[in-house]
């Protein structure tokens, strides 16, 4: 008799097992061979140790499983892609036939007729995988290709986010929806009901249509007044740079934003003016806040003070603002203040990953490791050309910790200097660089040679025309520094089951170097290209204590083994 589960409610079944009662349901199903319910109990088990925590700890609950292993990789666990992919296949399969899964997999179910009769009309690989997933729930749910709807994709994000593990259900089904739209447009063979395409930007900024035009108007002449753009203002203050310029516009932006979304008619802010009256100020900081406490479990006042600097400032040299009025938003900033400056808590974090020597060896071997990858390929690919390109950035990085915007921007007619014995100075001037501190370094044999492999054999898969960036990106440009930072981010995800973005190697820098020497700051400080020493102390004072008491531990134990020798050389000696 079998005594499997699988005619359980999934409402229930969702909201009370655990993978510990999935297990147990697995082993006592006779429906299943011995064979098959090894698999099931192994691919269990392997989930709860890569996540680190019993199986009577996990909810079997999909989405709430699939957020645990949202920024899970195979390499945290020391196990292969293969691997955890058939794990996860098995995985899916147990939750099944609990009940608790409900959206079939790609190959699994057939397609009904008329999607069968549909599909034929697409002729593109993608768009065929794009929709394939969504053909199969509607078969299933016997709805046919004439009733999808907004209700019937609605339904299908419902599921995907609840009843599945499938990564990332949003991207799923508005790609699914983009193709039905596509597909709608190209041939009246294909269904043609509207569909909205939705969209899941996560951004809370308005567009400057919203407000007056006076107000643009205003800001724009705020922000070339900051950047000193007209040479004959005797400002009598230093202009900002532009990549500070476009951080003030866009913290400008979103303060306006969050006056709308707090209550105030975006018609109603004729001017800068407008927005900064201390009980309208109160508005749209209590937004950066109550956003705070939505998006963290550790709710942060540092959005919030920096948007109520920013107005301070604005009402005090732009606005000017009387002293009462100043002296209620200075005491707002005051409130604000999170009292600590320096290194935030999720980069600290992130760093504890490198307490670990293990993480420490693959991070700084990696380049190498991708390096042998592909280098025996004869005939090179793109997707080999980006994944060398992926060690370069991190080699680089690892050598010369530059910021994430001076590496994209990397400009081999401008920015290296070749000796005619091969040595390669990579110099940055300052204006290029966010503090104004110009950046020169030679860079060690080894990372020229991996530069040098990069530039001869697989840099030129990359291009689309001639372009001096050594990052090229789209036409005579380089590649953005976000997409740029999106793969070194994946790359190191992928092959170490590292969480590293590229700004963290400036603080992965100094956390080795001062693990090394603790108390180091003048060497860190060249390093980064800070101005004064106390910026660097402010940002990693303590955070090499432990590398300290370890030395420090050192020195007792040896010590303490050379008092213990003496008085064992004193002992003999009497004797």
């Amino acid at each position: 008799m079998s005594t499997s589960f699988s005619s359980r409610e999934p409402s229930f079944m969702a909201q009370t097992s655990t993978l510990a009662m999935i297990l147990a349901g697995v082993i006592a199903d006779e429906s299943l061979t011995k064979r098959q319910r090894q698999d099931l109990a192994s691919a269990l088990r392997t989930v709860a140790k890569a996540l680190g925590r019993p199986l009577d700890d996990l909810s079997a609950h999909p989405g709430q499983l699939r957020d645990r292993l949202k920024d899970f990789v195979p390499a945290m666990a020391g196990i292969s892609p293969g691997r955890w992919a058939n794990t996860m296949s098995l995985t899916r399969q147990a939750l099944k036939r609990a009940g608790l899964v409900h959206v079939p997999a790609r190959s699994r179910v057939p397609f009904a007729p008329r999607w069968t009769a549909l599909f034929r009309l697409l002729q593109e690989k993608q768009a065929r995988l794009g929709l394939t997933r969504f053909a199969r729930y509607c078969t299933v749910r016997g709805i046919d290709p004439g009733e999808v709807g907004d209700a019937t994709f609605a339904a299908y994000l419902e599921d995907l986010t609840t009843a599945s593990l499938s990564e990332l259900p949003r991207k799923l089904q508005r790609r699914a929806v983009v193709i039905w739209s596509r597909m709608a447009e190209a041939t009246s063979d294909w269904p043609q009901q509207a569909v909205t395409i939705p969209d899941y930007r996560r951004t809370y900024a308005l567009p400057w249509k919203s407000f007056p035009p006076t107000l643009k108007r205003d800001v724009d002449a705020y922000l070339d007044h900051q950047a000193g753009t007209d040479i004959l203002d005797d400002a009598g203050f230093k202009p900002l740079r532009p990549a500070s310029i476009r951080t003030l516009a866009h913290e400008l932006s979103i303060y306006l934003s969050a006056l709308v979304h707090s209550g105030h008619d975006p018609q109603g802010l004729r001017l800068l003016s407008d927005a900064v009256a201390v009980p309208v100020v109160k508005d749209g900081l209590r937004f950066f806040l109550e956003r705070a406490k939505r998006r963290s479990t550790e709710p942060s006042n540092a959005q919030a003070h920096r948007i109520a600097f920013r107005v301070r400032c604005l009402a005090q040299h732009w606005v000017k603002v009387d002293a009462a009025h100043l002296l209620a938003l200075r005491r707002l900033c005051k409130n604000l203040d999170p009292g600590h400056a320096g290194m935030t808590e999720k980069n600290r974090s992130r760093l504890r990953q490198f307490d670990d020597p293990d993480n420490v060896q693959k991070l700084v071997r990696l380049p190498e490791k991708l390096v042998q990858a592909v280098v025996h390929s004869k005939a090179p690919s793109r997707a080999e050309a980006l994944l060398l390109q992926s060690a370069l950035a991190v080699e680089v990085l690892l050598m010369l910790p530059i910021r994430r915007a001076n590496l994209a921007g990397l400009n081999l007619e401008r920015h290296f200097a070749r000796s005619r014995r091969g040595v390669v100075h990579l110099v940055i001037p300052g204006h290029e660089v966010k503090n104004g501190t110009g950046i020169e370094a030679i860079l060690p044999p080894q990372t020229v040679q991996l530069l040098d492999l990069y530039i001869a054999r697989y840099r030129p898969l990359l291009l689309t025309e001639a372009s001096p960036w050594l990052f090229p990106g789209v036409g005579n440009r380089p590649k953005s520094r976000e997409r740029l930072g999106l793969q070194i981010g994946a790359c190191v995800k992928r092959h170490c089951g590292l969480l590293v973005n590229p700004h963290l190697f400036r603080h992965i820098a100094a956390k080795l170097y001062l693990d090394a020497y603790p108390g180091a700051y003048g060497v860190v400080r060249l390093l980064h290209g800070h101005k004064s020493v106390d910026t660097t102390t402010r940002f990693y004072c303590g955070e090499e204590t432990a590398a300290a008491i370890q030395h420090y531990d050192a020195h007792i134990l040896d010590v303490r083994r050379r008092a213990t020798a003496g008085a064992s050389a004193s002992t003999r000696s009497r004797r």
